[in-house]
């Protein structure tokens, strides 16, 4: 019902008996008319306020059947763009003739994709037959050996390379290069490796070189190989990022961060367990899991999965949840030394949580007690999930969210688990969230403040 509809509405309530009163008057006698005229002018202020409380009962059901019809188109709108852009499983609830229609639409949208989706399948396990051949080649070497993109991003690295780095900075595909070597030191290298040259360095007792292996007209990847190094051996010297005798790579500011496309930011996405739902009761950690999200892509072969010793005992009815015991974390580190790797670990990303409020009420105090930096700028997925469903009936748990958008959770209540999950929705929602003009990590944060789900769990605490 449009808004036109509602003033025509409006108008045929005061219309009608007006024409009604004026058809009875013409059709009485005069002397009939003109006593029935006296028997009314008493009544004028009765005859008004019905006639005011006829059109404002119009005018309100006419308002709310306007409001519920583009509610419901706006919730259609929602499903149709959920099917169409991110979960192709979803479907509209209703028995309408629109909402069969789209569900027919849907069903062979499903088809279509799950076809795709099986070829798709087929080319991956290809490669990954590819990839898993070359990684066993690769593991069975003694000497350091890595690929990385023209962006510096880690596509494929050994053990070999791993260990010679353990105890600096944690290294696997999806990370950057410029997280281990030294930015200054390195882009040369890198430069004239992407322009078809051989470079040659040296990495403290190690000399690298560096190899392109693709074609020019294909997505750059250069080799990355390992030697022991001899005292003469030729090449600069390429320090370590996390070095101190030397500059470390810049990271972005926060400025530039907010200003920064969603889909280019690198996001750590986390989840805790604890022995209750409580910090400032004295409730404590017991697992943290995270998971690297760099470039809109789930990096599930770069996770931080560790339980937590919390001093205290857990109770039952945390460990019905959770499923962790006092038995499992009595060898385990304390909150302090996890919060520490952790911090490490999410060093250079934004942080994210699904309930953020509850992980990181948890997580700041400790690393501010360990006087280990977390970062500030952080994203709230449940907060997400209100700006692209702002019906007040939309429920936004993490199920009901996974469920929406057609991710599998593995490991529910567990802390890797679920950061997984939580990771697969931000992905999903990055693609709707741009649709809608929320671009930048700026636009997410003001976009989810503005949420009434935000209003009310500031003035909840």
């Amino acid at each position: 019902m449009t808004k036109w509809k509602v003033g025509a509405l409006i108008l045929v309530a005061t219309l009608i008996p007006a024409l009604t009163a004026a058809v009875v008057m013409a059709d009485l006698p005069p002397d009939s008319r003109l006593a029935l005229i006296d028997t009314l002018g008493g009544e004028v202020f009765v005859l008004a306020i019905g006639l005011i409380l006829l059109i404002g009962l119009i005018g309100w059901i006419s308002w709310r059947t306007w409001r519920s019809e583009q509610r419901l188109d706006e919730r259609t709108a929602h499903a149709v763009q959920m099917i169409a852009d991110v979960n192709p499983d979803h479907r509209l609830p209703g028995d309408t003739a629109t909402e069969r229609a789209v569900n027919t639409l849907a069903e062979r949208h499903a088809s279509a994709e799950a076809r795709l989706s099986s070829q798709l399948a087929a080319a991956h396990a290809e490669l990954r037959l590819e990839r898993d051949s070359l990684l066993a080649v690769l593991s069975g070497l003694d000497v350091p050996v890595g690929v990385v993109d023209d962006r510096g991003r880690i596509l494929l690295v050994n053990p070999a390379a791993r260990a010679a780095l353990i105890g600096r900075i944690p290294i696997a595909a999806g990370r950057s290069i410029f997280g281990v070597f030294d930015a200054e030191d390195f882009v040369p290298l890198l430069t004239r490796a992407l322009a078809g040259e051989r470079p040659r360095a040296v990495v403290g007792e190690t000399a690298i070189r560096l190899v392109r292996i693709t074609g020019h007209d294909e997505p750059a990847m250069v080799l990355i190989v390992g030697n022991p190094a001899a005292e003469d051996a030729p090449g600069p010297v390429v320090g370590l990022s996390v070095d101190l005798s030397r500059p470390s790579r810049p990271v972005p500011s926060r400025e530039q961060w907010l200003h920064t496309p969603l889909s280019d930011i690198v996001f750590t996405v986390v989840d805790c367990e604890t022995t209750g739902l409580h910090v400032e009761a004295g409730d404590r950690l017991v697992a943290i899991g995270a998971v690297r999200v760099d470039g809109g892509v789930v990096r599930a072969d770069d996770t931080f999965d560790a339980l937590i010793n919390p001093g205290r005992r857990i109770p039952e009815l945390s460990t019905s949840f959770h499923g962790i015991t006092d038995e499992m974390v009595a060898d385990a580190a304390g909150p302090e030394h996890v919060v520490g790797q952790f911090a490490t670990y999410a060093a250079d990303s934004v942080l994210v949580a699904h309930h953020a409020s509850f992980d990181f009420g948890f997580l700041h105090p400790v690393a501010q007690s360990a006087g280990v930096p977390l970062e500030p700028l952080t994203i709230d997925t449940m907060l997400l999930s209100a700006v692209l469903e702002p019906d007040p009936e939309a429920r936004h748990g993490l199920d009901y969210v996974c469920e929406r958008y057609g991710v599998e959770v593995f490991g529910r209540h567990t802390a890797l688990g679920d950061a997984l999950a939580t990771a697969e929705v931000l992905v999903r929602m990055i693609t709707v969230l741009e649709q809608r003009g929320v671009i930048t990590l700026g636009d997410a944060i003001d976009a989810s403040a503005a949420t009434e789900l935000a209003r009310r769990m500031a003035v909840g605490g």
